[in-house]
Parts: C-alpha cells; structure tokens; sequence
C-alpha cells in the first residue's frame, strides 16, 4: 500500500510539473496545394481590433501555378461585409487561412483599386521552408550588393580618390517592379509615431514601405520584462521595430503558425518585408486601432507594444520570427540647436535597430526629422552638422568624429542632410572589408544659423603668361557674395621644381569638394582615420596636379615612380587593391565663408629660370 501511494504521488506531481510546462505547439495539419480545388470555402484569422483575433469566410477561386519561382499562389474571394467595404487590408499579411480545419497558407497579395475583395494565398509549405532555415549572426554584419556600385568603406574610397561616381539609377520601390493591376504583395504599412512628414517620406522612399500614421501605444515601444508573458499564436498582430523611443516606426502584419518546443518559432507576412535574408531585428506585439479603407489599399493603423523576440529571416515566401532570441539597438541622440540663442536645444532620444542599410538610414531619419520640426523657416540658413558615432574595433573603442556645414538659400532641405555624410560614414564602418564594427550609440548635433556666408568662385586666371618650374604664380581670382557683389582675389601657389617640361593642371575649389591625399586603408582603424580626415568646410584649396603619376596602397603612398616601376607596381592581374593617382603640390586657405565652385587651368610649364650673374670687378 506505501509503495502503491508513493508511485501515485510520484505520478500526480509529474502531471503536475508537466502542467507548468508551456505546451509544446504541435504542427497543425496542412492542406498541400496540390489538394486545393475551385469553391472550396474555409476561413482567415486576423486582428480587426484591438489585440484579439477574428476570423472572415473565403472562398477559393483557383490556384495560379509558379506565381513565383518555386511558389504557387492560391486565389480567393471573400463574402464578409467588412471585407467587402475594405477590401484586402494591408496589414494582413501572414493572417493565416484554413481549409476543412487545415492550414493551407498565409494572405499575401491583394490587387490594387480592386472592386472585390480578392487576395492570394501564399502555401504554407514554402513558409515552412523559411522556417527551417537557422539564425546565422555570423553573416549579419555583410548585406548582399546592390547595384553596379560598390558599398560601403569601398564606395568611400571611389569618392575620395575621385573614381566612378557615377549616380546609381533611381531606387525601384517594390511596387514599381509589379505591373499595374497585378497581384501585388500587401506589404507591412509602417507604423509611423513621432516623426514629421519630412522623415516620414524620407523612410517610405527609402525602404519602399507604405507609411501609416499610428502611435506607440501610449508610451515608446517597451520591453517585455514590463509587460505579462504573450502565447502566440495564428493571426495575432506583429510588428518588426525598427526605431523607438521619442520616435516609433514599426512595420505590420499578422502571424500565420507558433511552433517549436516552448512555441518560440513563428512565422508572419507570407512575403518578405525588406528581403535583407539573414535578419536580426526586434519584434514586438501590436495593438490595431482600426482599419482605414481606401480605393488603392485598405491598411491597419497600428502601434508596437512591447518588444518580445527577433525577425532572424527576411524572404520571399515569409519572413521567420524567435521569441527567444533577443536583437540588438543603437541608442541615438539627436539635438537641434535654433538660431534664436535664447531657444534651448531641443533633443530627441530614440534606439534604432541594426542593420548594414537600415542603422544608417534610421539614423538619418531622427536628423531629418529634428530639422523638419525645428528648421522650417524659408529663409537663407547655415547647418552645421556634427556626427559622433561610437564605436568599438579589435583596438578597443573609438569615437569617428565629423562635421559638415552647408549653406540653403530658403530654409533647410532637412532630406539633403540626412543623404549626408553621416549617412555615408555609419555605411561605411558596418560594411568594411576588415572586422566587425561594433557600433555603440550615435549623436547628432545640428546647428543652425541665420546667415549667407558663401562666396561663389566665377573665375580664375593666371596673372603671368610664362610659368616656369620653380615659380611662385599668382592666381587671380573673381569671386561673387551670394547677394551678388563681385570681388578680385589673388592667391601664389608654387609649382614644383622637377614639372619642367610637364603639362600641370591647377584647380581651385572649397574645402568640401577636395579630399587629403590618404593610403588604402590596411585595418577598419586606418579606414576611421580616412573618414574623418577632411578639410574644413570654411576654407579653399588650391592643387596642382602633375602628369606623372602615384600609387596609393595599403603599405603607404608611393607619389615619385618611374613609369616602369608603376606599371609593375599596379599590375592588373593583382588581386591587392592599389589605385593610380596624379601628384600635386596643395595648399588649403582657411576662409571666413563657404566656398561653392571648382575652376581648372591646364598650363604647360617651362624649364626653370636661369638667372644672370653679376660680373666680377
């Protein structure tokens, strides 16, 4: 009797540890495509409201065979009035759809300015797929390349040394790439909360989603120690975040499946939202406060609540959800100073997530977004841009410290500054060729004042006809105020003593345009120390560039090489980056103003002069 009660209550306290345990999601039954057949009817799960879900009725039209590559799409219509009235809501991307009880796929397509509520359905097998891939954080810090043009700290080196900047073509939003009329994913309308309509564009044009105005549930987007634990399941609300803080942006959709031991894998959207592929972003709960009905695109309006977990994958077919993996973010600061010197400062605190394209463009963001609130009159004002970005390298950490000023003739282009060169350093430290950049925090700090001082340079000309090597020439320059009265400067420059014989060329331009003479960079420190080596915005720099040519390479710069060397030197069969430069003599002027302008002379200079000398008694 004793052993028979004590094996009982063995039994009930393993039942009972068991009980505490979260249930473990067992896989659903799936209906494979193959099985879906015209008329069947089944139902979608979604967040009309609120945080609770609710179903609508479907009705399957017919299945399209290779949609896309390797991925059907299943066609339905639906009878609900308010899927009627709305049509197929952006926002409801994932919401999962079943048939006879069996998980047949997510919504995620619609047509644009359709009359019906017709959608498509994305399988779940190809979801599944996505599913299964791993979280790689080993190749989170290297981004696919887009485009002709090389990205990063390489893109930094062609503009420094002057090699193709060709502009990159126009960015093809998502939309652009789908005909007209056709079955279109839905997207993630992005969840957009303390942010003017300035930053507001600046994302949508540079992420390609739909911005929706919403809100950040009252307070900035949380974490979940200070929320109660969340059981996930099919059609709930998600939002990826993005930024939070002062400001929110999080784009939307639905989840379609919870699985794994503890219910901590998901799958959403049924389409990419960014297809970035391996992610490591935040995800948080969502509240949908209504939806919006429109002729081109119904959408939710929503708000993150609490961040829970991390978007590891981005693709075609879905995008792949941990609850139990945790993404990192990047405080950043932002301060605007106005003109009026009895205004105080007006700063912003928000964490922006990371990612090689997104941190930057985030980052730009908040200081278009500080300048757009602050900086809206049209008059003629001075910005002056400090970037302070934090940063750890296999030396220990570091601060890159730049400053840009630029001149607006009526009122800031907040949109122009925040494609600046901040933007273009935060692109370059996270996609080097070197290491990892660990980015701590980021500050910016923009200055504004009520004033126009820009010269602009007309013209230049030299003040002698006969330029001998050796010489100290003059250069006579005509330069202009920007409230249009012209002036006469001079400038001497000496040319080189061994240019005899040599075609030179002179150009004189401001300190914004010219770049100092720096060896490839050999570590992500040598890459910093290229970053923020620059010339002040308030100056003018006068070069002579000489026929012969240099090499810039990792081991230095090599400016006097015979042409022999040179060509050995610079083999094209090499696989060690070295680039060609012309040698110069320079010089930098400070100036009390901005210099906007560039001016070129091809002069060919004689043998140096031979002077007379006196006779003897």
């Amino acid at each position: 009797m004793r052993r028979t009660l004590r094996r009982c209550a063995a039994g009930f306290a393993l039942v009972g540890a068991l009980a505490l345990r979260p249930a473990a999601a067992a896989q659903p039954d799936i209906m494979p495509v193959d099985d879906v057949r015209p008329g069947m009817k089944g139902h979608a799960v979604t967040v009309f409201s609120g945080t609770g879900t609710d179903r609508f009725e479907i009705e399957v039209i017919d299945v399209i065979r290779d949609y896309l590559p390797r991925q059907d799409a299943i066609l339905f219509r639906s009878s609900d009035p308010r899927m009627v009235h709305s049509g197929i809501v952006g926002g409801m991307s994932g919401s999962p759809i079943y048939i006879d009880g069996k998980l047949v796929g997510a919504l995620a397509y619609g047509y644009r300015f359709n009359k019906d509520p017709i959608g498509g359905i994305t399988p779940i097998s190809n979801m599944f797929a996505v599913g299964d891939l791993p979280f790689r954080p080993d190749v989170l810090p290297h981004n696919k390349v887009r485009g002709t043009a090389r990205p990063g700290a390489a893109g930094w080196a062609d503009a420094m040394l002057g090699l193709d900047t060709t502009p990159l073509p126009p960015r093809r939003r998502p939309d652009d790439l789908t005909p007209q009329g056709g079955l279109a994913p839905l997207g993630a309308p992005m969840s957009v909360s303390g942010l003017g309509v300035e930053a507001t564009r600046f994302l949508a044009d540079t992420l390609g989603l739909v911005p929706a105005r919403g809100g950040g549930g009252g307070t900035a987007v949380g974490d979940a120690k200070a929320a109660p634990a969340k059981t996930w399941q099919g059609g709930d609300s998600v939002s990826v975040v993005l930024i939070r803080g002062d400001n929110a942006v999080a784009p939307n959709g639905t989840v379609t499946w919870a699985g794994g031991k503890q219910g901590e894998k998901l799958l959403a959207f049924g389409h990419e939202m960014l297809g970035a592929g391996p992610s490591n972003l935040p995800i948080a709960d969502a509240r949908v406060h209504v939806i919006i009905p429109s002729v081109e695109r119904s959408v939710k309006l929503s708000s993150a609540l609490h961040v829970r977990g991390s978007m590891i994958q981005d693709r075609q077919a879905a995008i792949s959800l941990r609850t139990d993996v945790s993404a990192p973010m990047i405080p950043v600061t932002t301060e605007l100073r106005a003109p009026e010197p009895d205004m105080p400062p007006r700063v912003y605190h928000s964490e922006v997530a990371l990612g090689v394209d997104l941190t930057p463009a985030l980052a730009a963001s908040l200081l278009v977004d500080a300048l757009g609130e602050g900086a809206a009159d049209g008059t003629e004002v001075v910005a002056e841009v400090l970037h302070e970005i934090d940063v750890t390298t296999s030396k220990g950490p570091r601060t890159v410290t730049v400053k840009h000023e630029e001149f607006f003739p009526a009122g800031v282009d907040a949109r122009a500054l925040g494609r600046g060169r901040g933007a273009l350093i935060m692109a370059a430290l996270l996609n080097n060729d070197f290491e990892v950049a660990k980015l701590r925090g980021v500050r910016q700090t923009a200055t504004l004042r009520y004033d126009s001082p820009v010269d602009i340079l007309e013209s230049i000309r030299l003040a002698d006809a006969d330029v001998h090597a050796g010489d100290l020439v003059t250069l006579e320059l005509r330069v202009r105020d920007y409230r249009g009265a012209t002036r006469s400067e001079t400038l001497s420059l000496r040319v080189p003593d061994d240019a005899a014989d040599q075609d030179i060329q002179i150009e004189v331009t401001g300190g914004d345009n010219a770049r100092p003479p720096r060896p490839m960079p050999n570590s992500l420190d040598d890459l910093i120390d290229t970053l923020q080596d620059t010339y002040p915005a308030r100056s003018m720099v006068a070069t002579i560039y000489r026929e012969a040519e240099g090499l810039s390479t990792r081991h230095g710069l090599l400016p006097e090489l015979p042409a022999s060397v040179l060509e050995s030197l610079a083999h094209t069969g090499s696989t060690t980056s070295a680039v060609r430069f012309k040698q110069m003599a320079r010089r930098v002027i400070p100036r009390p103003s901005l210099i906007e302008g560039e001016h070129t002379l091809k002069v060919s200079v004689k043998p140096k002069r031979k002077f007379a000398v006196p006779a003897s008694d």
